[in-house]
């Protein structure tokens, strides 16, 4: 999410498509009732079925399934046509203005596709999407948005054929309802106005799921709704902690902190750099121009002492990926099945059950030569070899049960969809043999390390100089520590200044450096296991912080109840809250004081 739960009670117009919020998500419905009840906010619902959010819903449309683009498309076209767009923040807080390559050609001139594409290897060769630049590299901009090249007028074209008959053909919602929908959310637009839309799986779960996504964040930005209160881009995440899972790198294609996978083209730091990271110039923007110092102190923060200047700090040690890869779900069971993969690890997982191909998924699993559960209770999976109709004997699988501590088991974090970081202690003890996860994963690395050092092999460094110094009972607070980032030796500005002293952790990841001096495990939440003040007078790691009390401005953002990624931001972007000048767009919605 780029805003929070308790910000929807600050929207005006609420769009759910892709979500059943009220039933999967029932705390949102709370701050959903509060916007209708004290600020008259419409709720909109789009959805194949009537659900029970559509019965909270001034406006409910029912969509033909896998339409969503046609939809979204449709809503930008209207919104374009009838100039509903926030124009100041189009113009400044977006790349609308910017010139694209004039070679560069779309599917409204190229028959459904853009141009570059080579149809041997079905891939595009993006030299022509390419912004036009002056002599110094800095994008070149038509800020009248009148340009045939610029980013706006390219989108309008690209829209023009989402004309609401075609629209309503393709999903099946009713002409006059469409548009009804359209007027009403796109009335968000206006200065002091705000809408959020809802999203979860009902958008990612496509084979175009991040086309959905992309064509409803185009929607935020046209009419100015991302970086203000009760606006954004909000994903409902499936279930407990799916945002600290993917922060922390459960994605196939990232490191901890989104950082990009190395792959084979990617053979040194400096490559990897050049790749993977945006330097660029002063115009260029965003956390990524900070990326070396995110990937070098990641690296310090694994190999320690190994990783320093004269060996590329350990860089050589993270394995490349072929490019292009693919090992998301379903290709690693095509692999298994195959028998590309011999082994399997699954922690929390039932992809005997759960996966898009369940049948297929369990067949895989009969061809591993070992699987490995880690599980609080049996499951399909782990008893996947015993199913009705199955004959064990024919099974050649070697499966090991690692009995698992539950949540209330076990201290650490949790990460909500709102991006909101939480410390919870341990509760209760495992029963009989169960272990928390982190002390299953700490002996297995243990053991790893013993092994390798008594039968190196060909490549034994990474393992043997891998940092793992948690202790034989894991220190979980100690690992937090590792992730939050912390100085090597004393961190100064560019006046000599000391802004964290050796071994202190750190409060920003402003303070990261690329020349070794920092570690951290995800510079995304770098300041969240930092002491930090409560707002009653105490200093405690900020994860930990619960005050219920301090609001500034009623937005509902609580600044001292946990830590929020990146630097405690519990609405991103909200530099858009106000014009270029500092101005708000609206003194009602004044964000930055």
């Amino acid at each position: 999410m780029t805003n929070h739960w308790v910000d929807l009670k600050n929207a005006d117009y609420i769009l759910i498509i892709g979500s059943n919020a009220a039933e999967n998500h029932p705390a949102s419905m709370t701050w959903i009732h509060r916007a209708q009840q004290e600020r008259g906010a419409k709720l909109i619902v789009v959805d194949p079925r009537f659900t029970r959010s559509a019965t909270q819903a001034d406006i409910f449309a029912q969509i033909r399934p896998g339409t969503d683009i046609a939809f979204f498309g449709g809503m930008i076209k209207y919104i374009l046509d009838n100039e509903l767009y926030h124009r100041d923040y189009v113009v400044h807080y977006t790349n609308a203005a910017t010139l694209i390559n004039p070679d560069y050609k779309g599917p409204d001139e190229l028959d459904g596709l853009f141009s570059g594409y080579d149809p041997e290897k079905r891939r595009y060769d993006r030299s022509t999407w390419s912004y036009q630049t002056d002599a110094d590299g800095k994008p070149l901009r038509d800020e009248t948005l009148q340009d045939p090249h610029c980013v706006f007028q390219i989108m309008k074209r690209h829209y023009a054929r989402y004309d609401l008959d075609t629209v309503s053909g393709v999903t099946g919602i009713p002409k006059d309802l469409l548009e009804k929908i359209y007027r009403t959310y796109a009335e968000s637009g206006q200065p002091g106005k705000a809408g959020t839309i809802l999203y979860a799986m009902g958008q990612t779960q496509h084979t175009v799921g991040s086309q959905n996504v992309r064509a409803l964040a185009i929607v935020q930005l046209l009419l100015g709704n991302i970086g203000i209160p009760g606006g954004g881009v909000n994903a409902l995440r499936g279930e407990s902690n799916v945002q600290g899972s993917t922060d922390m790198a459960v994605l196939a294609d990232t490191l901890p902190g989104y950082l990009p996978v190395p792959t084979v083209n990617d053979p040194d730091l400096k490559t990897y750099i050049e790749n993977k990271t945006r330097p660029g110039g002063p115009w260029s923007g965003g956390y990524w121009t900070n990326g070396p110092k995110f990937i070098t102190s990641l690296l310090k923060a694994w190999w320690g002492p190994y990783a320093v200047q004269r060996t590329d700090f350990a860089y050589q040690y993270l394995p490349k990926v072929d490019s292009p890869a693919n090992h998301y779900w379903i290709a690693l069971f095509e692999a298994m099945y195959a028998g590309k993969i011999k082994g399997l690890w699954i922690m929390g997982q039932n992809p005997a059950v759960c996966g898009p191909n369940a049948r297929f998924e369990r067949e895989a699993l009969k061809k591993l030569e070992w699987m490995v559960v880690q599980e609080i209770f049996d499951t399909e999976t782990t008893s996947f070899w015993r199913a009705p109709g199955e004959d064990p004997s024919q099974i050649q699988t070697e499966v090991f049960v690692l009995p698992a501590a539950d949540a209330m088991e076990k201290a650490g974090s949790i990460v909500t969809s709102g991006r909101l970081i939480q410390w919870r202690e341990k509760v209760a003890e495992p029963p009989g043999e169960a272990k928390p996860d982190h002390q299953i994963i700490n002996l297995i690395a243990l053991k790893l390390k013993e092994l390798y050092a008594a039968d190196p092999g060909p490549f034994p460094q990474p393992i043997l100089h891998l940092v793992w110094d948690y202790g034989q009972e894991l220190d979980i607070e100690k690992v937090a520590r590792e992730i939050n980032g912390y100085a090597v030796k004393d961190v100064k500005d560019a006046q000599g200044n000391v802004l964290a002293r050796a071994g202190e952790t750190l409060k920003t990841f402003a303070h990261l450096q690329a020349d070794g001096s920092t570690a951290c495990g995800a510079w995304i939440y770098t300041g969240y296991f930092s002491l930090q003040p409560d707002g009653f007078g105490n200093m405690l790691p900020a994860a930990k912080r619960r005050n219920s009390v301090y609001d500034p401005g009623g937005w509902g953002n609580y600044p001292y109840w946990g830590w929020a990624w990146p630097a405690n931001r519990r609405i991103v972007y909200n530099r858009c809250s106000a014009d270029p000048d500092g101005k708000p767009w609206s003194e009602e919605r004044k964000y930055i004081c």
